[in-house]
């Protein structure tokens, strides 16, 4: 991924991020996320995005939703404890499309650790970008009480970004 590139998208997540504010902090237990106001909110910034619930969980909901550019979203909580909140994109050989999910997933990071998770993304992009066949998996704990992990997987090609209670 050359410097251009992430340049880029840093530049259109400052101006994504500031026409679609998101506070989706709704909520007692868990993530104090209130899903459906979570669910609203992502689907405000990807109307591609229909969430559909799938199988349970360990006994909890789970939400999921794919957009058109093979983005996957993943709600798993009772409506007002969300538990885990997941995002997940496998590269693809076009880098506009990839440019595109990686400001998705910008605005993921900071819907959900404000601008502390904003500046962790990037700087795990950062990292990604030099070496993408080195894995990466780096673990934040944020004031909000919400710990989020982002991975790669160089062989899969797939960047993961989710959030859980601590």
């Amino acid at each position: 991924m050359s410097l251009s590139v992430i340049k880029n998208i840093i530049l259109v997540a400052i101006i994504l991020i500031s026409c679609l504010p998101a506070h989706a902090q709704i909520g007692n237990a868990g993530m104090r996320l209130n899903r459906n106001v979570l669910i609203k909110k992502l689907t405000e910034a990807d109307s591609s995005l229909v969430f559909k619930q799938d199988t349970d969980i360990s006994l909890l909901p789970n939400f999921v939703a794919t957009d058109a550019n093979g983005s996957r979203a993943q709600l798993i909580g009772k409506p007002d404890e969300l538990m885990i909140v997941k995002w997940t994109y496998v590269f693809k050989a076009d880098e506009k499309v990839n440019l595109i999910e990686l400001q998705k997933l910008a605005w993921f990071a900071n819907t959900l650790g404000d601008q502390e998770g904003l500046d962790w993304f990037f700087a795990q992009l950062a990292e990604l970008g030099k070496d993408y066949k080195k894995p990466v998996s780096e673990i934040k704990m944020f004031d909000s009480k919400r710990k989020g992990e982002i991975s790669y997987s160089p062989k899969e090609k797939t960047l993961t970004m989710t959030f859980t209670p601590w």
